[in-house]
């Protein structure tokens, strides 16, 4: 994963390489929230650093990893938690808590809707 602020890029892989559980996806969605949480801390909600992890976070190669992040079991469900959730669920258009639905039919057809 490729950052445009050094410093990101530094904590990012230091973070990735700390954890060591899951799958490659999941330990990349563990260390963005870890940095996240970090530097949200540190500089604000607003930070041009937050943005970028967020930007992370929402890259539709690690969707499948967030909705596990905050699926799996014993997931963390204090405020600042549950606050982020609900960010990237409204930026991602989707409740990334909830498991996403499988049909066993066909797909619905456009005009059906």
């Amino acid at each position: 994963m490729k950052f445009t602020d050094a410093l990101l890029q530094k904590c990012y892989e230091q973070s990735f390489a700390d954890t060591k559980d899951g799958s490659e996806v999941l330990r990349q969605v563990h260390a963005l929230i870890r940095v996240y949480d970090w530097f949200q801390m540190l500089e604000g909600q607003h930070s041009s650093r937050v943005h970028e992890l967020i930007g992370h976070l929402l890259l539709p190669e690690l969707r499948a990893g967030l909705r596990e992040w905050y699926q799996r079991p014993g997931a963390k469900t204090d405020s600042a938690t549950v606050e982020l959730r609900t960010q990237l669920s409204r930026l991602a258009g989707e409740q990334l808590e909830t498991p996403a639905e499988i049909s066993t039919t066909e797909p619905m057809n456009p005009s059906d809707r």
